[in-house]
């Protein structure tokens, strides 16, 4: 970048707490170093299936997220998240030639957490939670 290109470098104080990296290649994606994975596009979109597929990912990384989150301030205040399953759904959707994009929809369940607390704990821990942010999360 040259000086008075119009852009400017981002100041952060923030400390970089993990990384990760993934690189896909054709029929597979592997994450830092780790065992491959299968990836294929699923049968429904024409693809051969058999594999993971991105959309299946993306539901694994929005649960687990918000599961970690939700362990890690409901555990600071002293709820038991024994019991606590979070799922995520995740559809692909388009419009018209080559305009894709993606819904997702998230439910909490909190068996062991009184009822009139669940939902400000969930609440916080969708705030910490980065990937999370912006998909409506369900409490049960």
């Amino acid at each position: 970048m040259s000086a008075g290109s119009g852009y400017s470098a981002a100041v952060t104080t923030a400390t970089n707490l993990y990384s990760t990296t993934a690189v896909s290649s054709s029929g597979s994606v592997r994450v830092d170093d780790a065992a491959d994975l299968p990836v294929a596009a699923p049968t429904e979109l024409g693809g051969p299936g058999g594999g993971w597929n991105s959309e299946q990912l993306y539901a694994a990384s929005l649960a687990t997220c918000l599961h970690q989150s939700i362990v890690l301030i409901a555990s600071s205040a002293g709820d038991d998240t024994s019991g606590c399953v979070v799922s995520a759904g995740v559809s692909l959707r388009h419009e018209g030639a080559e305009k894709y994009d993606v819904d997702a929809r998230l439910k909490v369940e909190l068996p062991n957490v009184p009822e009139a607390r669940r939902q400000d704990l969930v609440d916080l821990a969708v705030s910490h939670a980065p990937l999370v942010g912006g998909w409506p999360v369900a409490v049960g």
